[in-house]
Formats: C-alpha cells, structure tokens, sequence
C-alpha cells in the first residue's frame, strides 16, 4: 500500500470519527453542512502536516491527539480513551472501593491541560511526604499529564494496595524544579465528621468528603451542637472535592425543608428535578457556609442549594465549577468516548460546572494573601498535618474564613428555632 493510500485511509478515519463527534455535539447529521465546514480546515491542516511537517509524522499519533483534543475542548470530564486505556479505567472502577485515584491520597482535577492537587487526604502516602492542594501533578509513572485523558489520569494513580507509583509535582509554593515523589497506594481511611462550639452559641462542623455516611454524621453533630447551646452553624466546606454530585442532594435537605435543590439536564437527557423535603430536614437555625476554590462537586451543590434559597450565607471563595453526569461509549474498536450528557443545574438556573459558586461574603485578596503566607510558607517542607498543627497556622483567631463566618452569623437576625 503506498503511503499516500495510507494518509487517505487515516485521513478518512479521522474525519469520520470528527463528522460523528461534531455532528452530535451541533445536533446535526453527520452530512449537514455546518459540521463540514470546519472538517475542511481539518482536512487542510493533515495535508499540510503530512506534506510539510520538519519530520515524517506518525500519523496514528497525530490523529489519537487530535481525537483527545476534540474531545477534552468540551468540557474538563469528558475523555475519549484508546482501547488499553479504556481497559485500565474499566479495572481501576471496578477494583476500588475507596474511589478511583484516591488510593495515594490525591484528589486531582485536570482543566485545560493542567493537573492540579485539590485535596490531599488525612493520613495518605501523599500527605506523608508533604503534597499540598494547589500542587501540579506534571507526570505519573514518567507519563506527562499535559496530554493525558482526565479518566485515564486517575486511573494510573489506581492500584493494589501495597504497590507504589510515582508522580512528579510542581510547588507552586515555590519556584524549584518539579520534585518526583514515590507515593504507595493504600486504603486510606476518609476523615469522619468534626465539630465543636467555636463561641458561645456559635457550632462548628468540619466537612471533607461527602457521602451517605457523611451526611448521617452531620445530622449527628447538627443535634449535638445544639444540646451544647449553639444556635448558629458554620459548615466548613473548604478543600472538599471527594464524592458523587448527588450526594450532595440529601446533605442540603438536612438544612432545607422546601424548594429547589438542584435539577440536572442535557439536550439529550431528560430533566430531573430534586425538590427538598421538609421530613429530611434536621434544623433551620441560622447557617454560614464556607468555601474556597477547591470545593468542588457535592460540595458545592450544596452552597449552590442553601444560597439560592436564602438559607445560608456563603463565606470565602469561589468554589472550583465540577457538576456533569457522564455517559461512557464503548466504540467497535475497543476504545471509548467519556462524555458529559447533563449538568448539574443551581436553583437559579444556572450551570455548576460552568462557573461554580460565587460567596455572598468573599475574602478580599489582602485577606487571602496573608493567610496563604502563613499556611503555606514558601520554605516550608513540612506535611500539611505537621505544618497546620503548629502554633497559631491553624487557630481560629488565624482563619479569616471562620472570622469572616462568624462575623455573618452574628449580624445575621433570623429567628431561632430547635434543631429537629
């Protein structure tokens, strides 16, 4: 076969597989007019690639990037996955219970080709040798993660407990070259429901993750705090990005008895409404939520829910905008598309993924600035746990967001009522 048949076959291939993706996405045949005229362009560019390129082009390279490219432009979920990596991230789903990449302690999200740590789990391989939120995951196993599908990113962090991969990561602490840390996959154990009174009258529950379990706890705490005296709540949302978005339904019902809590809906994905329901429902006392820009998923369906409803004020920053369904397509080939049908939609109609949660009472950047300075010193080398445990880091007087919180909830004049 000549190599010019052969660009021709790949060349087909590759606009096939273009006319299906984009035709769907525009809502229109493969053959309709709309969808070709940017196949032209994209025809245009391989002929120039493969004619005048410095090298001769692997072209099954060419067109895998092109397929991932396509594909990941949509939205930070969706993936489309050759036939192996489809195998990986089928095994690494069904052989964790814990959630898939979340065996090393890393909570990682990838957006326009960056990687970054969102949470790093109490008591993980990587809380031990000192990753922090904010950090950039640049490789895993000595595979860049610029080009990476996001499901298939998670899945490499995936493994056998005992087994070890290893990740190499940017401070963005700092300006040293990226550091390369052996991490061992194990069952880490999520961190259970905290709480405590802050002030007299004023409770505090500490929230990282989001589950069934998680939400029986915070039922639990929200009646203990009250027999304690607290008629007013803070809920810490902050660095909680762990758990499926609709876990987050009923952990928004303990504090809402009517209304909308969120709706999910796609082009091709019948909508469905969640309303609350006031027997869920724990208590009405006053409540302040608080976020920064790793609260994610569940958790901000949450804020989205309590805000919109005028049931809480919402304290810190804006969260990180992670709330799509995906549906995966299995391809005749072995391989596989991961796409987003439907968002999470906010009770002001507006999309979660597509923006995130704004605060009603957001930190100013001087505020901001002088407590990432002290969480998070440049020369630190320290894990997150020993570092936030020494003196003052991590005292209430310390947290501009608990401050700011409990500055809402004193002006706040709603009426008192018992906790449920």
């Amino acid at each position: 076969m000549t190599t010019r048949v052969k660009f021709s076959i790949i060349s087909c291939s590759v606009l096939l597989t273009a006319v299906l993706v984009i035709g769907g996405v525009m809502g229109q045949e493969p053959a309709a007019e709309g969808a070709y005229r940017p196949l032209q362009v994209y025809s245009d560019v391989l002929r120039h690639i493969k004619s005048n390129y410095v090298e001769n082009p692997d072209m099954s390279k060419v067109t895998l990037g092109a397929l991932q490219g396509l594909v990941e432009y949509l939205d930070p979920l969706s993936s489309y996955l050759t036939a192996d990596q489809f195998r990986q991230v089928t095994s690494a789903r069904e052989n964790s219970d814990l959630g898939t990449g979340l065996s090393t302690g890393l909570v990682v999200h990838k957006r326009t080709g960056h990687t970054t740590v969102l949470a790093v789990l109490p008591g993980s391989s990587a809380e031990g040798v000192g990753v922090w939120p904010g950090d950039l995951v640049e490789a895993i196993d000595g595979l860049s993660t610029r080009v990476m599908p996001p499901a298939y990113l998670h899945a490499l962090l995936s493994g056998k407990p005992g087994t070890n991969v290893k990740v190499l990561l940017r401070s963005l602490r700092n300006s040293d070259e990226p550091k390369e840390y052996l991490l061992v996959r194990e069952q880490v154990k999520l961190p259970s429901v905290s709480r405590k009174i802050l002030e007299p009258g004023i409770g505090y529950i500490d929230l990282d993750v989001v589950d069934r379990d998680r939400v029986a706890e915070v039922a639990v705490a929200v009646r203990a705090l009250h027999a304690k005296g607290a008629r007013k709540i803070i809920l810490d949302l902050r660095s909680n990005s762990v758990g499926q978005v609709q876990a987050g339904i009923p952990l928004a019902n303990l504090f809402l008895s009517s209304g909308a809590i969120v709706s999910l809906k796609g082009r091709q994905h019948s909508e469905e409404k969640f309303e609350a329901d006031v027997d869920s429902t724990v208590t009405d006392i006053p409540l302040a939520l608080i976020s920064d820009r790793t609260t994610a998923g569940s958790a901000e369906l949450v804020a989205a829910a309590l805000l919109d409803n005028d049931r809480a004020q919402l304290v810190g920053e804006r969260t990180y905008g992670l709330a799509a369904f995906q549906k995966t397509i299995k391809l005749k080939d072995g391989a596989a598309l991961i796409l987003s049908v439907a968002k999470y939609h906010r009770p002001d109609g507006e999309a979660l993924q597509d923006g995130g949660v704004t605060p009603s009472h957001p930190l100013s950047s001087a505020e901001l600035r002088r407590y990432y300075e002290l969480r998070y010193p440049a020369d630190m080398d320290l894990s997150p746990s020993l570092q936030l445990s020494q003196p003052g880091v991590n005292s209430v007087d310390q947290d501009p967001y608990i401050q700011k919180a409990l500055e809402v909830l004193k002006e706040s004049t709603t009426p008192v009522k018992k906790a449920a």
